[in-house]
């Protein structure tokens, strides 16, 4: 086996470990309808605790290789943060405001059946 084979095996590897954790918080954020981000320390102390050595240097690099360039946006310099792909705001169906005047009208409408 030539070393560079050893190499890409490797680094294929790494790239199928990122992305399986990866996807693992994307449906966590999705579940907690959370923004589709992380810091980059979070996302690289992430990618230690799997075995992958990830580091601010080479995290661009491998963000740009599938599978990972499926799952997360590229990587914008100085900002800080992973995002992954659909990164939108959390819709509401309504704002606090709005949800407490609905609890107190069928509050209210209940009170009124019961007397």
């Amino acid at each position: 086996m030539l070393i560079r084979e050893f190499v890409d095996a490797k680094s294929k590897a790494d790239l199928n470990r990122l992305a399986a954790i990866t996807k693992l918080m994307i449906n966590r954020a999705e579940y907690e309808s959370a923004h589709k981000q992380m810091s980059q320390d979070a996302y690289i102390q992430a990618a230690k605790s799997i075995g992958v050595n990830l580091t601010l240097d080479n995290l661009g690099d491998m963000i740009s290789q599938e599978p990972l360039s499926n799952l997360l946006e590229p990587l914008e310099p100085n900002s800080g943060v992973v995002r992954f792909k659909g990164d939108t705001e959390a819709t509401t169906g309504m704002s606090v405001n709005q949800a407490q005047e609905v609890v107190n009208s069928n509050a209210k409408a209940a009170l009124r059946r019961r007397q």
